[in-house]
């Protein structure tokens, strides 16, 4: 029988009630990554199903103007959330929109019929659980071999998105997006607030960028953005230089609010199974922020496609620390 070990944050709070199933998935979706670790999700708990909300007070209104990268997060949560129900033993039925007069009510998720949880539903419980951002340069001279990128790209093609795998003649154009993405937003003083407001947070926040998830600036291929240009960034490089890293773009067919939480789902599933395989997986938004870089994406993409995301893939390196969370309570609403 196939058996999961649940955090102990997932087991406070009101368990007994009939939303008890629901909060501990919940809890466990707060794991989920967003934008900047800016968590912008709210959770409602009513009558036996769980709401899950944009939370526009955490939105970086310059950087992320349309909520892209917003609802983004938002989709990996709910994903996140569907599959730990799932291990828990319940089949998640998902509604996505249900109330077009409440454009951020983004989706309402139910425990379904009692169901025996499989290997494959426990196995992707650990990883949702054990899942880091690493923004060290990979360290290992051999790239990730096809049948893992292969597997990446199926489990986002499951959900109606895309993965194009970066060529190596590509890749030149991609620095140089994504350099010149940082460039304009550092010139912009509006951006540069998005950037601190986000890189500043106090301790008692349990959310943003912190000097522990973040590198020194060291040669790469493809360059990693500068969270913290006036602080020390405390995570160490090590001598990796991305050498055998593979980069790939995230990208949809349309370029909408509900593409954009179908595109969460399908990261969040990415992110699953790349954790499964031992490869790292860090998100990179800069080029996307951007008008004129996003185009240069869609340009990679022979214009067949909408980019969301950047993806730096690479084979799992060491330990990392674990980014702030929020409390379950700050959260969920019951």
């Amino acid at each position: 029988m196939a058996t999961a070990e649940f955090p102990e944050s997932a087991g406070t709070g009101p368990q007994r009630t009939p939303s008890g199933t629901l909060w501990r998935a919940v809890s466990i979706a707060l794991r989920a990554p967003s934008i900047f670790n800016t968590q912008p999700w709210r959770w409602h708990l009513r009558s036996g199903s769980v709401w899950l909300w944009a939370d526009r007070t955490r939105q970086m209104t310059h950087i992320d103007p349309e909520g892209r990268l917003l609802i983004v997060s938002c989709g990996v949560a709910l994903q996140h959330a569907a599959c730990a129900l799932a291990a828990i033993g319940h089949r998640p039925d998902t509604q996505r929109w249900p109330d077009p007069d409440r454009p951020d009510l983004l989706a309402r998720l139910t425990a379904g019929p009692v169901r025996e949880p499989t290997p494959d539903d426990i196995r992707a419980l650990h990883a949702i659980l054990s899942r880091r951002t690493d923004r060290r340069p990979s360290a290992r001279d051999t790239p990730l071999a096809t049948f893992h990128l292969n597997a990446l790209r199926g489990a986002v093609e499951a959900h109606g998105v895309h993965l194009h795998v970066v060529r190596d003649e590509q890749l030149p154009v991609l620095a140089a997006a994504t350099a010149q993405a940082e460039q304009i937003e550092f010139a912009d003083p509006e951006l540069r607030d998005d950037l601190d407001r986000w890189t500043h947070r106090d301790a008692i926040d349990r959310d943003g960028i912190t000097p522990e998830q973040v590198v020194p600036a060291v040669s790469r291929r493809i360059p990693q953005r500068t969270f913290l240009p006036d602080r020390e960034a405390h995570l160490e490089p090590g001598d990796g230089s991305d050498r055998s890293a593979s980069y790939a773009i995230l990208f949809t067919d349309g370029d909408d609010r509900r593409a954009w939480l179908t595109a969460g789902e399908a990261l969040s599933s990415l992110l699953i199974e790349a954790a499964q395989r031992d490869v790292s997986v860090n998100p990179m938004s800069s080029a996307v922020e951007v008008p004129a870089t996003r185009a240069q994406l869609a340009e990679l993409l022979c214009h067949v496609g909408h980019p969301v995301l950047t993806l730096r893939l690479s084979p799992a390196g060491g330990k990392l620390p674990r980014s702030p969370r929020r409390a379950a309570t700050d959260a969920i609403e019951t």
